[in-house]
């Protein structure tokens, strides 16, 4: 007859296997990996804050601006505007506004660029180069986060189906009157990130 001890299992050994060791290498990796994405996406999301602090003070001065661009002495030239007559006609036409061609978009935006802190920005997805303007964010192109896009609002007629057309404010777009304008920037995917709508 056998003895009782013969029956017994032998003890347990409690050093880890190399299934266990396996499992907390996965383990440290997967944290590392969530860190590492924790980060990436950080960084991501501040230069996307950054790209809308520099449209927040693209709106600030032009909004600013608005008031004044339309006084005689205006700071920058290029942008100022034609006041209207107290009347509400057309402004009398004289030697000095027939001689000059009502300012454009186009030369308000370089001499803007230029001549206010504006030139101090940059492009938080592109290190050392400056802040640029774009008619529109497009996903196709990434080299576009970053940038700023103005957009003209035209008011439709009453009635209509649309209420407003929002359209690209190009360089020969005349500022000579107070316009309606949508802000934006992209993003890192290029996607258009709207800041405000104001008049410029």
């Amino acid at each position: 007859m056998n003895s009782p001890q013969a029956h017994l299992n032998p003890p347990a050994s409690t050093q880890p296997t190399s299934m266990d060791w396996l499992f907390l290498v996965s383990c440290v990796g997967a944290l590392a990996l969530v860190a590492w994405f924790g980060k990436m996406n950080y960084t991501e999301a501040n230069k996307t804050e950054t790209a809308k602090r520099n449209g927040e003070a693209v709106v600030s001065w032009m909004q600013e601006a608005t008031a004044g661009r339309f006084e005689a002495d205006f700071g920058v030239a290029a942008c100022a505007g034609t006041a209207p007559s107290p009347d509400g006609a057309a402004p009398a036409a004289d030697k000095a506004t027939t001689a000059k061609a009502p300012n454009t978009w186009g030369g308000c935006l370089d001499a803007f660029l230029l001549q206010t802190t504006m030139k101090t920005l940059d492009n938080p997805f592109r290190e050392g180069i400056a802040l640029d303007f774009a008619p529109a964010c497009n996903p196709d192109d990434r080299s576009l986060a970053g940038n700023i896009v103005i957009e003209k609002i035209t008011a439709t007629p009453p009635g209509s189906a649309i209420a407003t057309i929002i359209s690209p404010i190009t360089p020969d777009v005349v500022i000579d009157q107070k316009i309606q304008v949508r802000l934006s920037v992209c993003d890192k995917g290029a996607y258009a990130v709207k800041v405000a709508e104001f008049e410029f």
